[in-house]
């Protein structure tokens, strides 16, 4: 309880780091010593992060004691209490330290243009440091006021008339108008989303989320658990007895992050995930109250780059407790 109460009131909106995540990829993705490392004060959560020691990914002499970000994790920033940022990311980093065997830290894909790094980043020049950044990428994102004069100011005119005559032909080819319907309340979402994932060339490569059945079972607790809560979007674009492409939103805070995508590859031509995200643009400017929308985009993802027109600066960092161990590494 004290975890979700912290994640309503976080400087920043993170699904992926809050239990309905976290726990499911703990149970079916999980490794040996995954843990959550908390700040507390007051009785009431300040910080949390879920935790991993001992990584050598990325190429540092030294073990890095490191926030969790797992196969499915599409952003490391910590849950952070809106009301006490500076101390919260003071003592997180503090207890970040003092757990690691070596005083090596890792943030891997925090978000840069938030208060959180922004307080990571005051605690290291307190005492003179400063992070290293590992890698970093821009992901795409929009925002409401974008929107606002219509989809001009994020897709031309030329591609909409593009997929306007894509979406009459694939209506011809259904013999049915297309609609977009919201299946977030069914039970049987999450398996209707993975039937055309699994059957395409994810499928073939065995990346597909059915490939594994601890990852299926993952997507379906994970599921299970934002439709409790009343947060997730399961859109799916089609006609009354077949759809095509599906959308599966986390809603967290006064963001939509765009989780996953599918669609039924027969259709590939007609470019239904395309046309889903279109339609899912005129749902969030006209019928939702969030302010902005992550693509939780992978840094070679081309999907949202024609037509996302913003960026979000996301990085992974190695932080050391010193620069004695900081020249270590």
């Amino acid at each position: 309880a004290a975890w979700r109460e912290l994640a309503t009131q976080a400087a920043e909106p993170n699904p992926f780091f809050e239990p309905e995540c976290v726990l499911p990829a703990a149970r079916h993705l999980g490794e040996p010593d995954v843990g959550l490392l908390v700040v507390t004060g007051g009785g009431e959560w300040l910080a949390c992060m879920p935790v991993i020691a001992h990584l050598r990914r990325w190429h540092t002499r030294l073990p890095v004691f490191a926030a969790w970000r797992n196969l499915y994790g599409c952003l490391g920033t910590p849950l952070v209490a809106g009301s006490a940022v500076e101390i919260a990311t003071e003592r997180l980093l503090e207890q970040a330290f003092r757990a690691s065997s070596f005083g090596v830290v890792g943030f891997p894909w925090l978000g840069e243009d938030g208060p959180v790094a922004r307080g990571l980043r005051a605690t290291l020049a307190a005492s003179g440091r400063e992070p290293t950044l590992h890698r970093s990428f821009e992901r795409a994102v929009v925002r409401r006021a974008t929107l606002a004069d219509g989809f001009d100011a994020v897709i031309s005119a030329r591609h909409q008339r593009n997929l306007g005559r894509l979406s009459r032909r694939l209506a011809e080819v259904l013999e049915a108008p297309l609609m977009v319907s919201d299946q977030s309340e069914s039970a049987g979402a999450a398996e209707d989303f993975m039937a055309p994932e699994g059957s395409g060339w994810k499928g073939e490569a065995g990346t597909a989320l059915r490939s594994n059945p601890a990852h299926a079972a993952y997507f379906n607790e994970l599921c299970a658990g934002f439709r409790a809560a009343g947060r997730l979007q399961l859109l799916a674009l089609g006609t009354a007895d077949r759809s095509v492409s599906y959308k599966c939103n986390l809603l967290a805070g006064d963001a939509v992050f765009c989780f996953k995508i599918a669609h039924d590859e027969s259709f590939a031509r007609y470019r239904p995930g395309v046309q889903l995200e279109l339609e899912m643009l005129e749902r969030f400017r006209d019928e939702m109250s969030e302010m902005w929308m992550d693509s939780c985009a992978a840094p070679d993802s081309k999907l949202f780059e024609d037509f996302w027109p913003e960026r979000r600066p996301i990085g992974t960092y190695v932080l050391t407790a010193n620069d004695t161990i900081g020249r270590t590494i």
